[in-house]
């Protein structure tokens, strides 16, 4: 067999990459030269053989089309999935909003509620921004929505923890929201059972 230098071009090649080049050359020269091609096969046959069918069992043939049918079934759950899955990504749920309403607090709070239309069972949605406010210390404080009638606290809406300069949650009420009504956003202290201080309002 022909030389490893004869072979291969070493310019350029690192010391690992030489090293394995020559243990496959090595490796070769060991095995030798490939037996020779027998007379049969040095002329292709005159008449074309006939193709081999194989017959399986029936209840092979049963199983496997049973197995086909499973893989089938899953490939399509797995397609309508990853379908519904990118469109969902692609695109989201809108919200529509047929009114607006500004609040305000102290210093420069600032926020806004996006009311939308009630559904089929009367759930009104709702889109609410607030910035300004600051973060709660404990845990278990947050700050509460409330529906206001006259200026008195009547329904709660919603509860939000403030996690940034501007914090938006979608809320949700099962009754209806009347022009006339207004907010205010009070605070919720862990184990208290009554609102704390109103630092945001509409009115």
């Amino acid at each position: 067999m022909t030389e490893f230098d004869d072979l291969i071009d070493r310019d350029g090649l690192d010391e690992a990459e030489e090293a394995r080049l020559r243990r496959v050359h090595e490796l070769l020269v060991q095995a030798g030269p490939p037996p020779e091609l027998p007379p049969a096969l040095l002329r292709p046959p005159t008449e074309p053989r006939e193709a081999q069918v194989i017959e399986f069992p029936l209840h092979l043939r049963r199983r496997v089309g049973a197995w086909i049918a499973v893989a089938a079934a899953v490939a399509g759950v797995l397609f309508a999935g990853g379908y519904a899955f990118g469109h969902s990504k692609a695109k989201p749920a809108t919200f529509s909003a047929s009114r607006s309403v500004p609040m305000h607090g102290p210093s420069d709070a600032r926020g806004s509620i996006r009311i939308g239309d009630a559904d089929a069972v009367g759930n009104v949605p709702m889109i609410v921004t607030i910035s300004g406010l600051p973060r709660q210390a404990a845990r278990g404080d947050y700050y509460e929505l409330w529906l206001t009638e006259d200026g008195k606290i009547t329904k709660p809406c919603g509860g939000f923890r403030m996690h940034g300069s501007t914090t938006t949650v979608r809320l949700s009420v099962p009754y209806k929201l009347d022009h006339g009504d207004g907010w205010v956003v009070t605070t919720w202290k862990a184990g208290h059972r009554t609102p704390g201080p109103v630092v945001m309002t509409t009115a």
